[in-house]
């Protein structure tokens, strides 16, 4: 049997085309990868199922949807109030990305604004308020050289 854990090659080859357009037909994959629709069609649902294809979305570039500031913020908590912290950050919506991290800070996240005003009130009146958060770093894209997202291949 096959091992639920790791993804086959052929799962592999199915992701990378999802991956290049999302709105692949299901017998579009069929026909360039050689096998049944029925069987890519057991594949994505497989895939969902286990969670590595959290869900089907657009990537948006934000710079050409009216956002300009893409930050990524370093915040230190108190160490008893790291998990409580990355909860309550989880729930704001300008956040992208969000992790607890090793190294020298304990949280690291990606926010988009559309200006630094917005990033200014995110910083003071958002997280600010946020009991156990210590200090933050914040470092702002000036551009960039390549939009990516996991690749498994």
């Amino acid at each position: 049997m096959r091992n639920e854990k790791h993804l086959d090659d052929l799962d592999r080859m199915i992701l990378q085309v999802l991956q290049e357009n999302g709105r692949v037909s299901y017998s579009e994959i069929a026909r360039r990868l050689k096998v049944p629709e029925s069987t890519v069609r057991m594949r994505v649902n497989r895939l969902v199922e286990r969670g590595i294809i959290r869900k089907f979305a657009a990537l948006i570039n934000p710079f050409k949807a009216g956002y300009s500031i893409v930050a990524f913020i370093a915040v230190d908590a108190e160490p008893s109030r790291v998990k409580e912290v990355t909860e309550k950050l989880s729930k704001l919506p300008e956040v992208d990305v969000l992790g607890i991290a090793t190294g020298a800070h304990d949280i690291l996240m990606q926010v988009t604004v559309r200006n630094l005003q917005e990033l200014e009130s995110f910083l003071i009146e958002k997280l600010g308020k946020i009991e156990g958060i210590k200090s933050t770093e914040t470092s702002i894209l000036t551009s960039v050289k390549k939009w990516g997202y996991a690749r498994v291949f």
